[in-house]
C-alpha cells in the first residue's frame, strides 16, 4: 500500500504527459494538413514564390556561369529543380531567380556541347522557365538525374506552393 502512494502519483503524471504529447501531435498535424490543402495558404506561397523569382542577383554569381564546365551547368540546372519537386533524396541546392534562369539560358545557348543532345535538353528545360513556367520540373530533375546514371531520388511531383516555399525558407534564408 505504501509503494502505491508512490507510484500512484508517477503514473498519473506520466499518463498526463503522454496524453498532452499525443493531443498537442495529433492537433499539429491536422493544423499542416488544413494549410496544405488550404488555396488562400497556397495563394499566399505563390505569391512569396513570385516575388522570390524576381529578386535580383548579384552579377557575381551569375558571372560565374560564364567559366563552368558543362557538367558543372548541367548540375546547377538540376540543383535548381530541386526547389520545385518531391524527392526521396537531394543533394545540391540553388535557388530559382529570374536572373539566373535567364543567364544560364543564354550561356547555355552560346556554349559549345560536345553533345548537342544535352545542350538542347537544358535549353527546353529552362527556355519554359524564363516566362515562369515550371510544369515541366518533374521530368526535368529527372532527364538530368537520369543522364547523370542517378538511382535514388527521382522525382515524384511537384511540390506544392507551401512546400516550395518551406523549401526556400530552409535552403536560401
Amino acid at each position: 500500500m505504501k509503494n502505491w502512494k508512490v507510484w500512484g502519483p508517477i503514473v498519473g503524471i506520466l499518463a498526463c504527459i503522454v496524453g498532452v504529447y499525443f493531443y498537442l501531435s495529433e492537433d499539429r498535424g491536422l493544423e499542416l494538413n488544413v494549410k496544405k490543402n488550404d488555396p488562400v495558404a497556397a495563394k499566399e506561397a505563390q505569391t512569396k514564390i513570385d516575388k522570390s523569382f524576381e529578386t535580383p542577383v548579384a552579377s557575381k554569381v551569375t558571372e560565374e556561369y560564364e567559366t563552368m564546365t558543362n557538367a558543372e551547368l548541367i548540375q546547377e540546372v538540376h540543383n535548381m529543380t530541386h526547389q520545385k519537386v518531391e524527392a526521396d533524396k537531394k543533394w545540391g541546392a540553388s535557388e530559382i531567380t529570374a536572373d539566373k534562369v535567364q543567364t544560364l539560358f543564354n550561356v547555355i545557348k552560346n556554349k559549345d556541347f560536345q553533345n548537342g543532345s544535352t545542350k538542347d535538353m537544358l535549353l527546353a528545360i529552362l527556355e519554359p522557365w524564363i516566362r515562369k513556367d515550371f510544369s515541366n520540373a518533374v521530368s526535368a530533375h529527372n532527364r538530368i538525374w537520369s543522364s547523370q546514371n542517378g538511382n535514388i531520388g527521382k522525382a515524384t511531383r511537384l511540390l506544392t506552393p507551401q512546400e516550395e516555399l518551406e523549401y526556400i525558407e530552409e535552403q536560401f534564408r
